[in-house]
């Protein structure tokens, strides 16, 4: 059973339901309410959502549970990459031209330093404090959300087989006790696969400096998401989404990093540099 597919959180949802059990229609009003609450609550170009109060009034107070969660697993794994993935990004994003109106004009800025996430992010169980800068949860929200949604589908709803495809950010399961097979899409030609992998209860999430990329309007200097020059690629399993999500953009910035029970392939300017077993390539150089 493929669901019609949802517009959330800035991509396009596509969801397959293995099981017999499901109704379509509930199933479907339960998984777009489910995306649209979490867009409401942790978009960065939403001016009412919790992050955007966060961001503007530095103080967050009696967040809920998912919300604090959210933001300790981010300040993990600040810590864990070393400081690479940082979700303290969110003001270099918008000086970048990758704002809430798309603008993609850079603001000159004296410095593009990211704060230490640690130094200015506070998170209890009654109040958030962000002492300077603003919070982007784009390099972890979609796993993290694709987790939760996996979570439901399973303990709340019983069902056993199922692919959740945020985007290319994936989460299966199996197919009556089979894998499930993924496509590995080109980095620079989307109409091109360059093998597959298999997953059984994984997740799976790619990054790269080429799918949000953009010239500046003003000056024609090429900008992406990730600030990076290294023109790497990545793919990344991991037992959840949320590890592959952020794995991915970790790697793709600082691909010598060598996480543990995180299987990757990496590309630079197409071209292989590493490659775990478990990645069935079209050609391995």
């Amino acid at each position: 059973m493929l669901l019609p597919k949802i517009e959330a959180l800035g991509t396009v949802w596509h969801i397959e339901v293995l099981d017999d059990s499901a109704g379509t229609a509930k199933l479907q009003t339960f998984t777009e309410n489910f995306l649209e609450s979490f867009e409401q609550k942790y978009s960065r170009f939403r001016s009412d959502s919790w992050l955007s109060i966060l961001n503007q009034k530095k103080e967050f107070n009696s967040p809920d549970s998912e919300f604090v969660t959210l933001l300790n697993e981010s300040l993990r794994y600040y810590e864990i990459t070393d400081g690479v993935f940082n979700v303290a990004v969110g003001e270099k994003m918008e000086r970048s031209g990758y704002d809430a109106t798309y603008s993609f004009i850079k603001t000159e800025n004296k410095t593009d330093e990211v704060p230490v996430l640690s130094d200015v992010l506070t998170v209890t169980s009654e109040q958030i404090i962000l002492q300077e800068g603003k919070i982007d949860l784009g390099g972890i929200g979609k796993g993290f959300v694709i987790d939760s949604l996996t979570k439901y589908y399973q303990d709340t709803l019983g069902l056993q087989s199922f692919v959740i495809n945020g985007g290319g950010d994936i989460y299966a399961t199996h197919d009556n006790g089979s894998p499930i097979t993924v496509t590995l899409t080109h980095p620079t030609n989307r109409e091109l696969a360059i093998g597959t992998v298999e997953l059984f209860n994984q997740g799976f999430a790619a990054s790269s400096p080429y799918v949000r990329a953009w010239k500046d309007k003003n000056t024609n200097e090429e900008q992406n998401h990730l600030h990076t020059s290294n023109a790497i690629a990545s793919y990344v399993v991991s037992d959840t989404v949320c590890d592959a999500d952020v794995w991915a953009t970790t790697l793709a910035i600082d691909p010598t990093q060598t996480p543990e029970g995180v299987k990757s392939l990496l590309l630079k300017d197409s071209k292989i540099i590493r490659a775990d077993d478990i990645f069935n390539l079209n050609t391995r150089e």
